[in-house]
Parts: structure tokens; sequence; C-alpha cells
């Protein structure tokens, strides 16, 4: 028998990028535009139905305020949300640092669409949220340029402290050298991963990790990699148990009908989060494998 379900399932994966209209490079490699389209559908999982929770420190602009509430019922009923996206969202040879590192996405929050563009007019105060089980945060509308703000994580911690307990470093004390905005924006685009504090209600210093498990050396999200990572070992041991069940399969094929005509070989063509579309051209069939199984 002859299966490859790791590769079927890159192929696939591009596959569906290509079908989307995403901008890919073709100078990457596959798993690295899989990594950032991996980001694109955490960024698309914004859309509702969310219960939305805010800050204490949040404010709208008047200026933005049409915008925002209109954004604001996509997040909480459902609705196409790319409109509010950055212009660089469906680009995936660009980059969203913030968000690679922190978690942390950001909207516009224009009223109209620009013409002929399937996007929000840009303007100068941005939303600044953070999706976590179901639920998204408003953190605060800022200016551009607070990307790597440590305030932006201050109000986090303030309003929602369990939001970052998995990424507080418990034992550390100190660190070395506290990095401030201009450090953390250089140590993003060499794709170098730090650790920084804030303070507690008691002004003692509370160190932390990224909440979005930072960035690697190839500027792609460390959450994106373990997802990737886990797909794969998923698929690898799927695989196996495909292949130890050779005897089984035939089996099957005889009771469907299906004469096994040449070996056996397996495509991977399609999935979704419960199956694994398996087809034999060679042979003449469709297998389907339910991951709840699995």
């Amino acid at each position: 028998m002859k299966i490859q379900l790791q590769n079927d399932y890159k192929k696939v994966v591009l596959r569906k990028i290509a079908e989307k209209g995403l901008k890919i490079s073709e100078d990457k490699n596959d798993e690295n535009m899989i990594l950032q389209y991996y980001s694109y559908l955490r960024k698309k999982a914004f859309e509702g139905p969310h219960e939305i929770l805010k800050s204490e420190e949040f404010s709208c602009p008047e200026e933005v305020k049409a915008g925002f509430e209109k954004l604001e019922k996509i997040i909480q009923e459902g609705g196409d949300i790319r409109p509010y996206f950055n212009r660089t969202a469906s680009d995936l040879t660009a980059y969203d640092d913030m968000f690679a590192d922190w978690g942390i996405m950001h909207f516009h929050l224009g009223d109209e669409m620009m013409p002929g563009q399937n996007l929000v007019k840009r303007g100068n105060p941005v939303l600044f949220a953070y999706m976590h089980d179901d639920k998204v945060y408003l953190i605060n509308i800022f200016t551009h340029g607070h990307w790597s703000d440590k305030e932006v994580i201050q109000i986090m911690y303030n309003n929602w402290p369990q939001l970052l307990e998995l990424y507080i470093l418990k034992d550390i004390i100190s660190i070395s050298h506290e990095p401030d905005r201009t450090d953390i924006t250089k140590l993003r685009k060499s794709g170098v991963m730090y650790s920084f504090s804030i303070t507690d209600s008691k002004g003692e210093k509370v160190f932390l990790m990224s909440p979005g498990l930072g960035l690697n050396t190839a500027r792609t999200s460390n959450i994106d990699s373990r997802i990737f990572g886990d797909i794969m070992n998923r698929l690898r041991n799927i695989e196996k148990l495909i292949l130890s069940e050779e005897i089984e399969l035939e089996k099957w094929m005889s009771s469907q009908g299906i004469e096994k005509k040449r070996e056996i070989t397996l495509e991977l063509v399609d999935f979704n989060p419960n199956v694994l579309t398996l087809v034999d051209d060679y042979n003449g069939f469709t297998y389907n494998v339910n991951l709840t199984s699995h």
C-alpha cells in the first residue's frame, strides 16, 4: 500500500489557499505559507458569534463610533470581518508581527467601504482585541504606533489577569535587559523570543513571555508552528494505523464490490475537522477516515 498523508495534506492546504485568492510566495517553502494561512484563519475566527468583553479603559472616539459599532455587531452576531483587516491580511508573504507575537489583532474602523475593494476606509484609530475560548476581549482603541507598547499588555493584565496566567514566568525575579518598544520591534523582525515585565496591583513586577508564544526565525507564530506540528504527528499516526490494517481494508473493498486491480494507493484529497477523504484512483474508490475515532 502507498500512502503519504503529510505530503498530501500540504497540497490540499495550498489548494485551499489558492481557492481563497490569497497571495503566496514562490520563494518561500510550503510550510511557511501554510503557517501564514493558519494565522489568517485565526484572524477570521474573530467573526462571531462571540461574547464581547471590554476593558475598563476602553473608550471609542466619536470619529470611529459608527464603524466600531458595525464591527462589534459582526463579532457578536457573525458576518464578514475581512473588510476590517489591514491591507496585507490576504497577503501570506506579509507579516503581522503583533498578532504573531502577542496574539493581539488590530482592526480598522471605517464606516464606509473603499471603492472597488473589500476594505473599509483606513483611519488612524484602530481597535486592539484578543480572543480566547470563544470570547473576544476589546483592549482599547489606539492611534497607530502602539504595536510594540507594553501598555497594551498591561491593560490586558489589569482587566483579565487570567488571560496571561499561562505566560507568567513565576521563577523569574529580574531580567538582564528590559526591552522597550524599540527593542521589541527589532526582536520581532529578527524572529527572536524575549521576556518582559509589567506590574501588578501592588506595583510589583510580573515577568512574562509573549502571550502569543512569540515568533520564530521565519517570523511566523510559534502557535501556528505548534498547530502544524500537532497535525503532522496526527497524520503520521493515522498513516501508520492504515498501513497496519491493509488486510482489513482489502476485506472492506471486497464487501463493497471493489476489485483490487493493483496496489492500493491512497491520496488525501480533502478534509474537515471530522473526516479525512482518501481516494484510490487506480482501484476506483473513496475511503473516509473518521477523525473522532482516531
